[in-house]
């Protein structure tokens, strides 16, 4: 097993250690795993002094244990990510294995005072985004607003005790998207990163703020979640089928229609009509302009009956008519 052993209390040392660790010959922002322990990368960024963005990206080609030491200062550390860990907790330690178990994105927010031990086993495939609040962003607002410190105590708390019902928005998914699987053609420099970490860390503070409602952020069932994107996975995977419904779909995620409808347009900012039209839009893009398909093809294929509504959808969303030639 390969055990790295650090802190949170300085990003240079922490770049540092990692560099020499695992790239030391490296030059570039992204620091890369030699092939005998993983294949991706770590980037580590400051979006001011006070407040660092840590990103992983990497599958595990060795066993690997992580020890986050505790540190004295009451630093805040959000972690986002789309892979699943099971968490035991601990007096003064958080003890997170991997699990191969479905997660479709989640948040889990600590202070640093609690360190935590990390096992990733081979094979693993993580990715992750790590924000930290040093305490000398927080506690001069937390002095001058007592209810807001309360709120992000409770909201700490919470996030423990319901680690795997919190899952990511939309708008944090996508932010996600972009940070840890960038376009690279598209990405000038670490600002890119650093624009999008800091819309990344307002949804969190949104998030905090919902306090001040009766809404819970983290009352949420993380069975639903998993069947509204089952249900995502099967409308994608029948394409070629009329829309069933609805009702049909609440029925399959086992939900009621009400809370199915507004859970699943929470989570894809859609409603499961538009969901299945842009799909099967997507889908008619790639058979005309990839595979060459004539359009009565790709209608005859996704159960198009009306050329003309069909023509004017595929311009609403792409700003081009399926019958040109490029």
């Amino acid at each position: 097993m390969q055990k790295y052993s650090f802190d949170f209390s300085d990003i240079d040392v922490l770049r540092n250690y990692f560099r020499s660790q695992l790239d030391p010959d490296g030059s570039s922002d992204r620091i890369y795993f030699p092939p005998h322990i993983g294949e991706g990368y770590l980037c580590y960024y400051k979006i001011s002094p006070e407040v660092f963005l840590f990103i992983n990206n990497y599958k595990a080609h060795v066993d690997i244990e992580y020890v986050r030491e505790p540190i004295e200062e009451k630093d805040i550390i959000l972690h986002f990510r789309k892979y699943s860990l099971d968490h035991q907790i601990k007096k003064n330690e958080i003890i997170s294995s991997y699990s191969d178990g479905y997660t479709p994105g989640n948040m889990r927010c600590m202070n640093s005072q609690q360190g935590e031990r990390v096992y990733i086993n081979k094979g693993a495939v993580v990715k992750s985004i790590m924000i930290v609040l040093k305490s000398k962003y927080t506690k001069p607002y937390f002095l001058k607003n007592n209810d807001m410190a309360e709120k992000m105590d409770r909201y700490i708390r919470h996030s423990h005790q319901h680690i795997n019902k919190f899952y990511l928005s939309y708008k944090q998914s996508i932010l996600f998207d972009q940070i840890v699987s960038p376009n690279i053609n598209k990405v000038e420099n670490y600002l890119f990163f650093i624009a999008r970490g800091i819309r990344l860390l307002e949804t969190f503070w949104k998030d905090v703020l919902m306090w001040e409602t009766e809404s819970n952020p983290f009352n949420i069932n993380s069975t639903q979640v998993g069947n509204i994107y089952k249900v995502s996975t099967y409308l994608e995977d029948n394409l070629h089928e009329p829309f069933v419904g609805v009702d049909h779909l609440a029925s399959m995620a086992y939900m009621s229609r009400t809370n199915f409808f507004n859970m699943f347009k929470e989570i894809h900012n859609q409603t499961p009509l538009e969901f299945f039209n842009n799909k099967k839009l997507e889908s008619s893009y790639n058979m005309i302009f990839t595979e060459r398909l004539s359009i009565k093809e790709v209608m005859d294929n996704l159960n198009y009956s009306n050329s003309s509504k069909f023509k004017k959808a595929f311009f609403n969303k792409f700003d081009i008519y399926p019958d040109i030639q490029i």
